[in-house]
């Protein structure tokens, strides 16, 4: 296995990058060294070169994609993230790592183009060709045994096994690590005081925060602060063999071989009007089965709605046809005051509990009743409360866990002129 020079680009405000040569089990080859990025190609040698990207600048996450998707894999990456991303995925970079056989989730990296566009256009001005690029905060390596934290300046990354590394600003310990555990950071259901830390830190960025140890020993099962004397690169460079990081060079960015670029010279023309077939037609056939899976599962909900408002209809052809007479009729009936705003209040009210089902409703003498599925009663008492915050008489009549998993609850609003 081959040596490797890693050159950790500077953040913003900063043009002083850090390179550091360590063989393939992580350990220095010399002191590191600052200064330019001419500087640091002129330490290559005959060694691969890894760039380090600022943690900032690289969202790191993972999604449930296709195990056999092959080549078609790069274009499904864009859509199964396209509730966590907020930019148009048009200007965004996607990088795939590897996929987790146990829990069947693929890594990937996301970075804006115009960044990497700016950096592949810097490291080739001055001369270095990378075999890999990486965000810095991918270097840290899981630890099934711990959750593993990096802290520096004003940021901390946090890594624990089994997850995505997670990057957080830091004010204090207390308040980065408070809203960590708000997050699931640590794991689905995971609390910090089932698990122990390790925080490795450069020793000044320690220093100004050294007066937090008896928080986080109090905040964790254990805490343990490693410092680093060097600072932070060697110490990431020691991981490069180990974290599995996902390398940013794929797609217009892969790295190619000289054999590779002159075979594409003559072939280049039908290379890329095939890529448009096959891309014009592989686009519309994952859009046409993707609408015909969400026509499904909104022929699914149109039922259940359905079923749920008109308990004992067993035909739901011309749903949205009964649902309207049905309305109506409880309109003439006079029992229906209130009926769409109590529902809209509800539909407001449980955006604070995003895990909450409505199950089924009912109107009788003056009053909506509501079968509501929760994760825990908290969100079904976090449901309640945000209707009585909206003005409306409301309660909680009965309320169990889930056979399965949840909560399950009735919550009952007496309707104005009720």
């Amino acid at each position: 296995m081959a040596d490797w020079l890693v050159v950790r680009l500077p953040g913003h405000g900063s043009e002083t990058v850090a390179w550091a040569a360590v063989d393939s089990q992580g350990h220095l080859l010399a002191t590191p060294g600052t200064g330019t990025l001419a500087e640091a190609a002129g330490a290559v040698a005959a060694r691969k070169v890894a760039v380090l990207l600022p943690a900032g600048d690289v969202l790191l996450t993972e999604a449930v994609l296709p195990a056999k998707a092959g080549a078609k894999l790069a274009q499904l990456v864009p859509y199964a993230l396209e509730e966590q991303v907020a930019d148009d995925i048009d200007t965004l970079h996607f990088a795939v790592g590897r996929r987790d056989t146990l829990s069947g989730r693929t890594a990937i990296a996301v970075v804006g183009k115009p960044v990497m566009q700016a950096v592949m256009a810097q490291l080739a001005e001055a001369g270095l060709a990378p075999t890999a690029l990486y965000s810095e905060a991918s270097l840290i390596a899981a630890n099934p045994g711990q959750v593993v934290a990096w802290l520096e300046d004003d940021m901390l990354v946090l890594r624990a096994a089994d997850r995505p590394p997670v990057v957080a600003p830091v004010t204090t310990l207390q308040d980065t690590f408070g809203f960590l555990a708000t997050t699931q950071a640590y794991g689905e259901g995971v609390e910090p005081a089932r698990v122990s830390l390790l925080l490795h830190a450069p020793a000044a960025d320690w220093q100004r925060h050294a007066g937090e140890l008896g928080f986080l020993q109090e905040h964790f099962a254990a805490a343990k602060v490693q410092i680093l004397p060097q600072g932070s690169l060697p110490w990431l460079a020691s991981q490069i063999e180990l974290a599995g990081a996902v390398n940013l060079l794929q797609g217009d960015h892969a790295q190619r071989t000289a054999g590779a670029r002159d075979l594409r010279r003559w072939r280049l023309p039908a290379a890329l009007a095939a890529a448009l077939v096959l891309l014009f037609v592989g686009t519309k056939l994952f859009e046409i089965r993707r609408l015909n899976a969400a026509e499904r599962a909104l022929d699914v909900e149109i039922e259940q709605t359905f079923r749920a408002a008109m308990p004992g209809s067993l035909d739901a052809r011309d749903a949205r046809e009964r649902m309207e007479q049905r309305y109506r009729a409880l309109q003439d009936n006079g029992g229906q005051a209130g009926l769409l705003p109590a529902l809209g209040a509800y539909a407001r009210a449980s955006a604070a509990s995003p895990d909450a089902t409505l199950q089924s409703l009912s109107l009788r003498d003056g009053a909506l009743d509501l079968r509501v599925r929760a994760g825990d009663a908290q969100s079904l008492d976090r449901i309640n409360q945000q209707l009585r915050a909206q003005g409306l008489t409301s309660e909680i009549t009965s309320g169990t866990a889930a056979a399965d998993s949840g909560y399950e609850g009735r919550i009952q609003i007496r309707l104005a002129g009720a």
